[in-house]
């Protein structure tokens, strides 16, 4: 799905049409010579039709009759610069400085945009400030000179230091002749999904190819190698739109992606128990607007928040990226601008949040770079905030558009498209994503979730929690077949808790600590216990100070779940047991072991729940469930468990 592509010169050509008079009556020429001024008028009527090479020949012999008709070289050079030859429009724009320096001083404005393209960005800079220094000049303009000046300024100095980068094409397996880009990728790194341009039978007016947009997908072989891509097929490609600019989830098993007739909406797909694609269903109303365009999907690893951009009403730009929660009715909450820490007045494109669910990169026309869109990264402070984009720096970012960057779980690899081999058109490239802008390295867990006696699969929820602040940093549900996977970030301690209707909640402990890679993911699978009286359930995440039954803070995310868990069946009793290794002798233990369930107890009633619901008891060293001989297995017997004594 090809980006929108700001036209900078918009503004530009609106104010030379209104100067030289091409929608008004004709102003007094400079020229004397009524020859040349009847080939203007000439051209003039030319460029109302579009019809820009008898406009263009007309200014041509128009300054062979006065080589000083300084309105025709300014006219000539903007004929130019709508047809995209930009060395002949700088050429007569420079030539018409020459003749009346300021004659028509946003010929420098004009000027400073050419050399931005080409790039030269002294030339670039000097022509935009003298720009500036006119008087009466529309605030809009300025703003947007100013904005291309600080852009020359970074990018002389960003060219001078350039940031590591060797891309890597994926290879024929992946790219082919034609034009890829736009990749999407799980968090496993084994399904990738681009979006290819292939020409289409008909052919449009003029017998010009036409072109359709579609995805293709590949999976990583057992060496770890893309096999061919192929047509994702129907029922997602359709032979009359454009389908593009996909995101998948971290699983790999749903997509969110752009469908455009005329306007672009958002549509979702889901594999079923077969591994086929499900027929694409729109978003709600409330994020395809009437009369907006919605596109460029992200999905956050967890699945409950989309980013998207929008041309909705109430933006800050053109294009700004918005997002939308997932509620609890499977709907999505209105949408939400991400307000000025993230977009502009201009336009922001291609929103991107990683596996670490906080790493946002864009890309942006709007910010300081290289002078069209350039890609940004910011981190999610808090839920509202981020952090000030920083950009990716030179040759990553060029003085062309750069959009659709995405980046591996590990936080290692950037995945993109270029054209770099002008011949091959587009391809998909990988590169090592420099260490000041990679985000935070992420692993995952992968499982099944059962029925401890059925065996039977089990749809239930996940939260992933720093245990440090107690706030859930990812949230998701498994498929209906019992798989899950859920992505961790590094350098934090977690709680997972894995829960369903009529079952005893599981938990896991991850300590990540320290830990600024994500080399290996984990694999798990969890069997839940069905609420009957004697079921028990380990809490793997409370935690003691050493030798004592004093509760550490990292407590407190388990403590309120299992709260949570007596709320939702008010008429569950529950006997708190505390276990210890065999370190120390028998009494030592059994006490400490019985201060310590009586300190979660008391923190249960404390909190709201009825004293006569919780009973407690000290098991010492007696019932083991780990080797004592071992650490891990010491580990493994320091533990508090709940048991069901009533219901």
């Amino acid at each position: 799905m090809q980006v929108y592509k700001p036209n900078f010169f918009a503004l530009t050509f609106a104010l030379v049409l209104l100067c030289t008079g091409l929608s008004a009556q004709m102003p007094e020429l400079s020229t004397k010579k009524r020859r040349a001024a009847k080939q203007y008028r000439i051209s003039m009527k030319a460029y109302d039709r579009n019809a820009y090479t008898e406009a263009e020949q007309a200014l041509i012999k128009a300054i062979g009759i006065d080589n000083n008709f300084v309105e025709a070289h300014i006219f000539l050079s903007q004929v130019y610069q709508i047809t995209e030859k930009n060395e002949e429009a700088i050429f007569y724009a420079e030539k018409a400085i020459a003749i009346n320096p300021d004659f028509f001083p946003l010929i420098y404005f004009n000027l400073g945009t050419m050399y931005l393209e080409v790039p030269d960005y002294e030339k670039a800079q000097k022509h935009l400030e003298k720009f500036i220094q006119y008087k009466n000049l529309r605030k809009e303009i300025t703003e947007l000179a100013h904005l291309y000046i600080k852009n020359c300024e970074f990018a002389i100095n960003a060219m001078n230091n350039p940031v590591p980068f060797t891309p890597v094409n994926l290879g024929p397996n992946v790219n082919t002749h034609l034009d890829e880009y736009w990749p999407s990728l799980s968090a496993s790194e084994s399904t990738l999904v681009i979006t290819v341009k292939k020409p289409i039978t008909s052919t449009g007016e003029n017998g010009v190819q036409k072109y359709q947009e579609d995805f293709y997908i590949t999976h990583t072989d057992a060496t770890g190698e893309w096999q061919p891509v192929e047509d994702i097929g129907h029922p997602i490609n359709t032979p009359h739109f454009n389908e593009g600019a996909q995101s998948l989830t971290a699983d790999g098993q749903k997509m969110y992606f752009t469908i455009c007739r005329g306007l672009c909406d958002l549509y979702v797909s889901q594999r079923n128990e077969l591994g086929n694609w499900q027929r694409p269903k729109p978003l709600p109303k409330n994020i395809n607007l009437p009369h907006a365009s919605e596109k460029q999907p992200s999905i956050s690893p967890d699945g409950k928040t989309l980013y998207f951009v929008s041309n909705r009403k109430d933006g800050l730009g053109n294009f700004d990226i918005w997002r939308s929660h997932k509620l609890d009715n499977n709907q999505w909450s209105n949408p939400e601008n991400l307000g000025d820490s993230i977009n502009t007045i201009y336009n922001e494109q291609s929103p991107f949040i990683h596996f670490d669910n906080k790493t946002l990169y864009f890309s942006s026309n709007g910010r300081v770079g290289m002078g069209k869109l350039d890609i940004f990264m910011s981190k999610m402070i808090d839920d509202t905030t981020w952090t000030t984009p920083k950009n990716l720096g030179y040759p990553i970012n060029t003085h062309q558009d750069e959009d659709g960057l995405i980046v591996n779980a590990k936080g290692t690899t950037a995945y993109y498209s270029s054209a770099v081999d002008t011949a091959m058109g587009r391809d998909i490239y990988k590169f090592e994503i420099p260490l000041d802008i990679r985000p935070t390295p992420t692993s995952y867990i992968t499982g099944t979730i059962t029925d401890a006696r059925s065996g039977w699969p089990v749809q239930a929820n996940f939260s992933l929690v720093d245990i440090a602040n107690d706030s859930t940093i990812m949230e998701a549900e498994a498929s209906k077949n019992g798989s899950f996977l859920l992505t961790i970030p590094t350098n934090r301690s977690y709680a997972l808790f894995a829960s369903a209707p009529e079952y005893l909640y599981h938990s896991e402990h991850f300590d990540l600590s320290g830990i600024f890679s994500a080399d290996e993911p984990y694999r798990k699978d969890i069997e839940l216990t069905r609420i009957r009286i004697g079921s028990t359930m380990v809490m793997r995440n409370i935690f003691f100070e050493t030798d004592s039954y004093q509760l550490r803070g990292e407590s407190v995310s388990e403590l309120n779940k299992l709260t949570e868990l007596l709320n939702l069946n008010p008429t569950l009793k529950i006997e708190v047991g505390g276990h210890t290794d065999n370190v120390g002798n028998e009494s030592y233990n059994l006490t400490l072991s019985e201060n310590r369930a009586s300190t979660v107890a008391q923190f249960l009633v404390d909190n709201g729940i009825n004293s006569s619901r919780i009973s407690w008891k000290g098991y010492g060293l007696t019932k083991p469930i780990g080797d004592n001989d071992t650490e891990d297995g010491r580990a493994e017997n320091r533990r508090t468990e709940i048991r069901i004594i009533e219901i």
